[in-house]
């Protein structure tokens, strides 16, 4: 295939397998820690240790699966057979990782951590080389802007389902019985998944370079390259912030809305509305991105996810409607965040390329995913702390001054990681003409190479 143009199959057939990741994440990201709490009946700050635990794993396996990836070599390609033989057990892992197990004390412990350890391994298996295609597939930045936003649909429509329908099935399937519930979300979300990330599979195929895994760079090679391309460090710590934020909020939106607004029986609508707004804002964030420039983009969404902040803080929500109005506005920006991230990424591949001769794709993208688990790790630990700290219990009438800090850390914490995102973002070097001109002078360097 041309690896400058990508046909509309291929694009729909790769931004599709991001619904199948993000069932999975969404799922973790959105339940885990309300199922640990109010499901499984742990404390805040257990909860917070295994989902912290978890996540912090992902910083061993993430980078070290990138490396592996990167260096392997089948008919199949280098990525697409993690993300073929990975899927099945990551379904599996799924659905016990929503099992409540009949033990207590230590032994519960112990177990809940081991399979959420367990899921994250699966996960890491079949996301990172996932992640990685997009620049296996074509290395025209407008190009990966269109490819990113199909894949950013696919995500943010996962999401959306999960969202919308998660607590709808918990309930319907479970009965009253929450437990139940949770396994039915497990299964139906393991299935889908399977079935979409083999569509993936079928239809992207990989480019194919004149190298072979052992002409490829050393692990210390590679990590000289990467302490080298500035622009990757200023988007890892952006992301590193930003899902700090994503977790302070939506995490505590489930407890917000359950205990400061008795609206449970609501929250797929609530959680509905909050992640389709992001979901048809993604087209304008895709459209602003190869109109204005992605860094442009990223800093008018940050705008909009400030104001928004400062809003739910604020102002005295106490309706389904008020709420609904505010979380709307918050998605609009929370709309940018994956289209603009997950494309401005593979430019910094041939900055680095560049910059040292050294090309690190899947490497790359295991230390992004690394600092994406890294931020999620340090912001459940942090949660857990500070929901024991504001006097949190599950399924009990909470106090004022808890439901006062309860708004108080969803909104500020992530505020400040917004603020500073922006700061970062505002010296990212690398727009469309210098984009271009990194790729000629590396097509230059390798003709000269190959001349001598």
């Amino acid at each position: 295939m041309n690896s400058q143009m990508v046909s509309n199959k291929v694009r729909a057939a790769y931004g599709i397998g991001d619904y199948a990741i993000c069932l999975y994440w969404s799922g973790v990201g959105l339940y885990l820690l309300y199922f640990y709490t109010d499901v499984v009946g742990i404390t805040p700050l257990l909860a917070g240790w295994i989902y912290a635990l978890g996540i912090a794993w992902d910083a061993v396996t993430d980078p070290f699966m990138g490396y592996l990836a990167e260096r392997t070599r089948t008919k199949m390609g280098s990525y697409r057979p993690y993300i073929f033989y990975g899927s099945i057990p990551l379904a599996l892992s799924f659905v016990l990782l929503f099992w409540v197990p009949p033990f207590e004390g230590m032994k519960l412990f112990l177990f809940l951590l081991s399979v959420n350890l367990f899921h994250r391994t699966c996960f890491t298996i079949v996301s990172v080389p996932y992640s990685s295609l997009t620049a296996r597939i074509t290395d025209d930045s407008d190009e990966r802007t269109k490819l990113t936003t199909a894949r950013m649909l696919g995500a943010s429509f996962g999401t959306l389902t999960i969202s919308a329908l998660g607590f709808p099935i918990v309930l319907w399937f479970g009965g009253g019985e929450e437990a139940l519930g949770f396994i039915f979300l497990g299964i139906i979300s393991g299935l889908t998944a399977v079935l979409i990330l083999s569509i993936t599979v079928r239809y992207v195929e990989e480019r194919k370079f004149n190298f072979t895994a052992a002409q490829l760079p050393s692990f210390s090679r590679v990590a000289v390259s990467v302490a080298n391309n500035y622009p990757f460090w200023i988007v890892f710590a952006s992301i590193l912030i930003l899902v700090s934020t994503s977790v302070m909020f939506n995490n505590n939106l489930i407890y917000f809305v359950k205990y400061s607004l008795d609206l449970h029986a609501y929250q797929g609508l609530i959680l509905g509305v909050s992640s389709g707004t992001a979901f048809l804002a993604i087209p304008f964030w895709a459209y602003a991105a190869l109109k204005i420039g992605k860094r442009n983009s990223w800093m008018i969404a940050m705008s909009l996810l400030l104001i928004g902040f400062v809003i739910f803080y604020v102002y005295p929500i106490s309706t389904l409607n008020e709420l609904l109005i505010i979380l709307g506005f918050i998605g609009i920006g929370n709309g940018a965040t994956g289209v603009l991230f997950w494309s401005m990424l593979p430019d910094t591949i041939e900055y680095g390329e560049w910059k040292t001769g050294i090309r690190t794709e899947s490497s790359l993208y295991g230390f992004m995913t690394f600092a994406q688990k890294g931020a999620i790790a340090f912001a459940a630990l942090l949660l857990g702390v500070a929901l024991t700290q504001i006097g949190f219990e599950p399924n009990q009438v909470q106090s004022e001054e808890t439901l006062s800090g309860l708004k108080l850390i969803m909104t500020w914490i992530p505020l400040a990681g917004v603020m500073i995102s922006f700061i970062l973002v505002y010296f990212y070097p690398i727009d469309k003409s210098f984009h271009d001109k990194l790729i000629t002078e590396i097509e230059d360097r390798k003709l000269a190479n190959a001349k001598n």
